[in-house]
């Protein structure tokens, strides 16, 4: 994970653009106190700071956290695991997480309650994930199939792999990942996808005949806005 970050300079300084930003845009206007769960090399955190908010931002490899540092040394970023935050109870407005929660092995649940538990009571988590869309659910075998293969000792060792398959992320469908913010306390107050996955021409056809029929049928990402329960 530390070493995703080696090699990255500087940071961008007008998110507008991102495919993101309008999932939250409407949510984030009022300025407040604001937490970003793994925030890189904390661009987020800078334009959230340039929006109005006091904002800090957490993540678990130091690497990207000093790119952030080396740019703007006025952002507060801390090194830390989301799943053991080091606020106290109800302290933060809102809180961002933007494709994070995914990479832990051991579910999401960990982070998700202690989001929970430093979320002020009118607070609003923001927390994205990727999508198991229509599309991906369609060669979902396909996808299953190429991750035993991965996994394969042997094989990895005829393509020249020498390093052990290691897991890197969960993608659920939007009803599952509804499902897991319930059972950790949260109120769902809209489900949002963002981005878009498969870029070969057979899926850009499909995107276009089914997608605006068909919710949630090509979106890369689903940004889950909630409040707590």
């Amino acid at each position: 994970m530390d070493s995703h970050w080696k090699g990255r300079e500087g940071l961008k300084v007008d998110m507008t653009d991102e495919a993101l930003w309008p999932t939250i845009s409407d949510i984030v206007e009022q300025p407040g106190r604001l937490l970003e769960a793994g925030c890189g090399t904390g661009q987020w955190v800078q334009f959230f700071v340039r929006q109005g908010h006091d904002a800090v931002g957490i993540d678990y490899a130091e690497s990207g956290l000093n790119v952030g540092r080396k740019y703007n040394s006025s952002l507060e970023l801390i090194q830390a695991d989301f799943r053991k935050l080091p606020f106290a109870d109800e302290s933060f407005d809102y809180i961002t997480s933007f494709g994070a929660v995914e990479h832990d092995v051991d579910g999401p649940e960990d982070a998700l309650k202690e989001f929970y538990r430093v979320l002020k009571p009118t607070g609003q988590l923001m927390c994205s994930v990727p999508c198991l869309n229509a599309c991906r659910t369609i060669t979902l075998p396909w996808l299953m199939i190429k991750r035993w293969l991965k996994c394969r000792k042997m094989l990895r060792k005829i393509c020249g792999k020498t390093l052990p398959y290691e897991f890197y992320e969960y993608m659920w469908s939007p009803r599952e990942y509804a499902r897991i913010l319930r059972r950790c306390g949260f109120q769902l107050r809209d489900m949002r996808g963002y981005g878009t996955s498969g870029a070969s021409q057979l899926s850009r056809l499909f995107r276009h005949v089914f997608g605006r029929k068909c919710r949630f049928y090509s979106d890369h990402m689903m940004m889950a806005v909630c409040r707590k329960a």
